[in-house]
């Protein structure tokens, strides 16, 4: 059922401040809108967040480490905003962003192919495996900063200078993800030629 909300006023609970009552300014809960303002309501889910540490880090343990959670976490990050407009860095540093041109459905229907695809090769397996390394990934989420478990389901563009889209999106680890980085087919084909000629050196 589609909300529509009049163009009245609501005064926040919590700062008193005044705002037109409309979901840019309130989340909605149901078809109620929340009692304080955005503002307010994530202030106060950071401050619980910080003053139930233990708390919330079971509760990000239990569910986010669930397959269905983690995977849909991770299918819609290239479609987040700041994924498309990355913000620079404090010291100037800017990633590219890159617009999918694929939908969300369409990525996930990309994944169930994946995994039909790793069952086929090894019949063995749920499928649920990196396509470089060919081992079966995780979904450990830790709510601790900078950590990662390496061997986390993770989605790379094959081809670092195009976006995500079919025939360019690898389902594979975190591990194998950042060992290849944005590195190219030619600098692959580089790295194979020193290497005959070092096997050559040696002889």
């Amino acid at each position: 059922m589609k909300i529509e909300l009049s163009i009245e006023n609501k005064t926040c609970t919590k700062c008193k401040q005044v705002f037109p009552k409309t979901k840019e300014f309130f989340y909605i809960s149901g078809i109620y809108l929340s009692t304080n303002c955005k503002s307010c309501d994530v202030k106060r889910t950071s401050r619980y967040k910080i003053e139930n540490k233990d708390k919330q880090d079971a509760w990000v343990n239990k569910h986010m480490s669930l397959e269905i959670n983690y995977v849909y976490q991770s299918l819609r990050r290239p479609f987040k905003n700041s994924s498309i407009n990355p913000k620079p860095r404090k010291n100037g540093w800017q990633r590219i962003g890159w617009k999918p041109e694929i939908t969300l459905g369409e990525m996930y229907e990309e994944l169930i192919l994946h995994i039909q695809l790793m069952k086929d090769k090894f019949p063995e397996t749920d499928g649920r495996l990196c396509r470089y390394c060919e081992e079966p990934w995780t979904y450990i989420r830790s709510s601790g900063k900078g950590i990662r478990n390496l061997k986390n389901f993770s989605i790379d563009r094959f081809d670092a200078t195009q976006t995500y889209k079919k025939g360019n999106i690898i389902f594979c680890c975190i591990k194998c993800n950042t060992t290849k980085t944005d590195s190219l087919k030619k600098d692959w084909l580089k790295y194979l030629e020193i290497d005959k000629e070092l096997t050559k050196e040696k002889v």
